[in-house]
């Protein structure tokens, strides 16, 4: 068969040849040896007229490659002088960001600089701007904020876990969500959940800790706490977590971890519309979690619609309150649930598949939201503390002595009990010095040999720990340790929008319309041109001015983002934040457990890739503390 082959494949050669030749003998010829196809290739090639073919091929391609090689050498002679990160040729920055992937942000970070704080990244044909400029994050967030959406590409990426919430929309559906979800942070129902919910899951917190006296790992026991919590803001009584399984609820909390650390590999895999059309690698992962992660949502909103209809009140008088002073027990579904009612009143809400995902959806964010910002951010403060246990001891003292002050009846047997008024004024703070010499640093031994750790740590919470102390500046050091734990590790540590006009940033950068501008909390609490030279170190002083708590500019500390967008539930989660940091302060020490490994993992929420192993120790209730006691 190849002795005929060659023989005829003689120039010239046409279409036809092949066709009828393969016609007449492919079918009845046996298998073709490699000796005989190498045989045969090299007689072809033989004939003069086929060298003459590649001459004109490799001649034809030449220039092209010299082009080629000109441009590659223009391109990393260019690279040599830039700031900004290696590119290549049509990949762009993609093919550094997946070498440097497990310090994403770390890598980000290094090339901005005081004369460098905007960097181009290009990711195929997306050019995408990093900012670190405080004047480039206020004109993103609020000076021309309708310019800068989330956009409909953020959107598409993130829709198979967020779907159509708060955390993956805009305009009229972003505001809607808003506007519900708002209604959750008042003041009244900020003092219940704080007197509530978010006590008695702290206080369990503690418990489990005394209980163990031993290597734990805070971020899992933190990241429960926390789960624990929103779910009961967000669907009320029908969650309880008594009744739900640990197993149940680990499992889920799990699934949903490992769906957000999936779904951000869609940002640099440009082949992840086809591995979700396969079910294939990390999509099929992300399918199977968030699978289990929304069963366990439907059960509850199948749950919360049952109720009310048992309860025999139409959900329309359940929330008719919605722009009125609510019940502080009205949980956030329920909201939902009346809101989808009012729009579309001649259907059931869980009979209608859209009602139920749009439901689903708005959950979906604000569990992601409530649970795992504030676990990420007590889970750094908690490393914080055991890198530098002096901090850890400064506030140790300051909840000692506004216990001292709140708590009735301490100094009575040792004739100091007028010295330390129990009835101070909400928002008061002692001054530092009245003439001379206004305090006097006293000691005594606390008579409580008797009372249990956990019986005390419930009246700390109950007198100690109220909404008015935590809410004023009560508690300065403190507020400044958890707010020094944000600009260093911010729970959420980039942003981006797309800019839907061309525009021209405050530094002079030039965007074009579909151009990706990011700014990076992460990157800008490290910066030395805002926050000094001892920007990398943890001091929680620079937040404080004569001893009470100085704010910075949301556009320079953007961890609860700006303008428009700021975090809803910022004052929640400070609450619930210096709550359970006060508590676990108050009653325990932390160690780092040696040579255990602290990294990020690379998901939209800051947490910890190997968990944090702490040592955790109980402080003794009977030992001697100092009252600082007015004259």
């Amino acid at each position: 068969m190849l002795n005929n082959l060659a023989s005829i494949i003689q120039p010239p050669l046409t279409t036809d040849t092949c066709f009828r030749y393969l016609a007449q003998n492919c079918t009845s010829s046996p298998l073709i040896s490699t000796s005989e196809l190498a045989s045969s290739v090299i007689t072809v090639l033989r004939r003069p007229f086929y060298p003459k073919i590649i001459e004109l091929i490799l001649t034809a391609l030449l220039p092209l490659a010299l082009y080629a090689s000109f441009r590659l050498w223009a391109h990393r002679r260019a690279q040599r002088h830039s700031k900004d990160p290696k590119t290549w040729p049509v990949l762009g920055s993609q093919l550094e960001a997946f070498r440097n992937y497990d310090r994403l942000l770390d890598w980000t970070t290094s090339f901005f600089a005081d004369d460098h704080r905007t960097v181009k990244m290009t990711f195929l044909s997306r050019h995408s701007y990093y900012t670190v400029d405080p004047a480039n994050v206020e004109h993103i967030l609020k000076g021309n904020f309708q310019n800068y959406p989330k956009g409909a590409e953020s959107h598409h990426r993130l829709f198979d876990l967020l779907g159509n919430g708060i955390l993956n929309t805009d305009g009229e559906v972003w505001k809607m969500h808003r506007k519900l979800g708002s209604f959750e942070f008042s003041v009244k129902k900020l003092k219940h959940l704080i007197s509530t919910v978010y006590k008695k899951n702290a206080l369990k917190l503690v418990e489990s800790l005394h209980a163990s006296n031993q290597e734990v790992d805070m971020q899992e026991l933190l990241l429960d706490m926390t789960f624990r919590s929103i779910c009961e803001v967000v669907f009320g009584n029908i969650f309880n977590a008594e009744s739900d399984s640990e197993v149940g609820l680990g499992s889920v909390a799990v699934a949903l971890d490992n769906a957000q650390e999936m779904i951000l590999r869609r940002y640099l895999c440009p082949w992840w519309k086809i591995n979700r059309f396969l079910n294939i690698g990390s999509e099929r992962v992300f399918r199977e979690d968030m699978k289990q992660f929304n069963n366990f949502l439907t059960d509850k909103i199948e749950r919360k619609t049952l109720q009310l209809q048992k309860e025999g009140t139409k959900m329309s008088n359940t929330v008719e309150c919605q722009n009125s002073d609510c019940s502080p027990a009205q949980d956030l579904l329920s909201r939902f649930l009346w809101s989808q009612q009012q729009a579309h009143p001649q259907d059931a809400v869980t009979s209608n598949n859209n009602n139920q995902e749009m439901i689903r959806d708005a959950m979906t964010s604000f569990v992601l939201a409530g649970r795992d910002t504030t676990a990420s951010t007590l889970s750094w403060f908690i490393y914080c503390m055991c890198i530098y246990p002096e901090k850890q001891e400064k506030i140790f003292n300051e909840l000692v002595k506004l216990e001292c002050v709140t708590i009735k009846g301490y100094g009575k047997d040792d004739g100091i009990e007028g010295a330390v008024s129990s009835n101070v004024e909400d928002g008061a703070r002692v001054p530092d010095e009245v003439g001379p010499k206004r305090f006097e640093r006293k000691t005594y031994m606390m008579k409580e040999c008797e009372v249990k750790m956990l019986a005390f740590a419930r009246m700390f919470a109950d007198e100690v720990l109220t909404y008015e102390h935590l809410q004023s500046n009560r508690l300065p050091y403190l507020h400044s340790a958890i707010t020094e734990t944000l600009r260093l590790y911010p729970a959420v540590p980039r942003d981006g929008k797309i800019a839907l006009k061309a525009d021209i940033l405050p530094d002079g950068t030039h965007l074009n319309a579909g151009d990706q501008v990011v700014y990076v909390p992460y990157a800008m609490g490290r910066m030395s041109f805002l926050w000094g030279p001892d920007a990398l170190d943890f001091r929680p002083e620079r937040w404080l001015h004569d001893g009470c708590f100085q704010p910075q500019s949301p556009f320079k500390f953007s961890a609860f983002q700006a303008g428009p967008r700021m975090c809803l539930g910022k004052d929640a989660a400070y609450l619930q934040m210096k709550l359970t940091a006060a508590l676990l302060i108050r009653f325990f020490r932390f160690q780092m457990v040696p040579n255990h490994p602290v990294k990020y993992r690379m998901m939209n929420v800051l947490t910890m890739k190997h968990g944090l192993r702490v040592y955790v120790a109980p402080r003794e209730i009977n030992q001697e503390i100092r009252v600082f006691a007015l004259l």
